[in-house]
């Protein structure tokens, strides 16, 4: 019988080599037999640990969330206000995004395997969206709804909380053209604490003034076309005549 130590070390290779892989060939091409290779696995092991390579891909997005929601968890007590909530939630994205435990090596393979699968969404994309990342959504969903009130709409919560992800995952796609509009930056990494406070503050402003029945939110309805069209008029002389 296999101990439990043994099993765990060689899941956990299986996990390493299997994110290598696929971020080196992609889900499809990717085979069960190089990724044993490379954890020095019998070829048997993932469908021991894992069933197959459809669920040791999916595996691979368990653990990146999972580590997400312990991060979160560590600091965030259950009750604490939304405002602090929603800042423990940009923190501990910000940090897997891009730091990866100090592992920029796995910070490139997590990145390649994300981009590959919003490019050339996989079998997998599914199941991954109902078991991580709708949980995930939802408690970011939960958060922001705090925060715009009772009488907001779904739709606005879904569009704020995208707001909020969006200005993260801004510094992830454009990393390069960032890189070179602005040399002078020091990396994400290691501005992640100004960062942090910039996107949290920003979007606790942006949902404050999006929230329904606001000061800010009437005045908004009566703002007033500066340049509206035409209307036409009784005067006769103004009508060509």
């Amino acid at each position: 019988m296999i101990d439990r130590a043994t099993a765990n070390s060689t899941r956990e290779r299986l996990l390493q080599a299997a994110l290598q892989v696929f971020a080196e060939h992609g889900y499809e091409a990717a085979t069960i037999r190089e990724i044993c290779g490379r954890a020095e696995a019998n070829v048997a092991a993932v469908h021991y640990h894992f069933g197959d390579k459809r669920k040791l891909y999916q595996a691979i997005f368990g653990t990146l969330f999972e580590t997400l929601r312990e991060r979160r968890t560590a600091f965030l007590p259950s009750d604490a206000p939304a405002e602090e909530r929603l800042r423990v939630y940009i923190r501990a994205l910000f940090e897997e995004i891009f730091c990866c435990n100090g592992d920029p090596e796995r910070q490139v393979q997590l990145s390649t395997i994300y981009l590959s699968e919003m490019a050339h969404p996989t079998e997998v994309l599914d199941r991954i969206v109902e078991e991580h990342l709708e949980p995930d959504a939802r408690e970011l969903y939960s958060i922001v709804a705090e925060l715009l009130g009772g009488a907001a709409h779904e739709s606005l919560i879904v569009d704020c909380a995208a707001g909020v992800v969006g200005q993260i995952l801004y510094y992830y796609h454009a990393g390069p053209i960032i890189s070179r509009l602005h040399p002078e930056q020091a990396p994400v990494s290691q501005r992640i604490d100004a960062l942090v406070q910039q996107v949290w503050q920003f979007s606790l402003g942006g949902i404050d003034r999006a929230a329904p029945g606001t000061a800010r939110d009437r005045a908004g309805a009566d703002i007033v076309d500066p340049n509206p069209a035409e209307q036409p008029s009784d005067d006769i002389s103004d009508q060509g005549c």
